[in-house]
């Protein structure tokens, strides 16, 4: 894989770990950990990376392809990532000892951790000007 595309997935990866932490902290703080809680934010993650990591993969290939198969390639990729994250979804549902709610934040991650990028260096950038 690219050297720049392996280390902005390993940079995603951290901040969601980190991210992860906050979380955790946050719910210590105010006194709403639970197991559930706990183990659905940890198994919304594990696969919020996994999605990020198979986006990364889908857009390496795609961008090789000739453009007839990349959009069939894309699409099929994109099906099987929404599909993933259905199941998880629904999994987290049904599920006694997984709360939705920390699923839901686990596979918000990597969207918050590139925000959070995108912000911190929009205000650096800024300083400089």
């Amino acid at each position: 894989m690219n050297t720049n595309l392996q280390d902005e997935i390993n940079y995603v990866t951290k901040g969601v770990l980190i991210f992860d932490l906050i979380v955790i902290s946050l719910l210590l703080i105010t006194s709403t950990f639970s197991k559930g809680m706990f183990l659905g934010l940890i198994f919304g993650s594990i696969i919020a990376i996994l999605n990020f990591r198979l986006l990364a993969i889908a857009v390496k290939k795609t961008v090789t392809m000739p453009v007839s198969r990349a959009q069939i390639y894309y699409s099929s990729q994109y099906i099987l990532r929404m599909t993933i994250t259905g199941v998880v979804l629904l999994v987290s549902v049904k599920a006694p000892y997984l709360e939705i709610l920390g699923v839901a934040i686990g596979l918000l991650g990597p969207k918050f951790v590139i925000l959070a990028k995108k912000i911190v260096i929009d205000k650096l950038k800024r300083k400089e000007a």
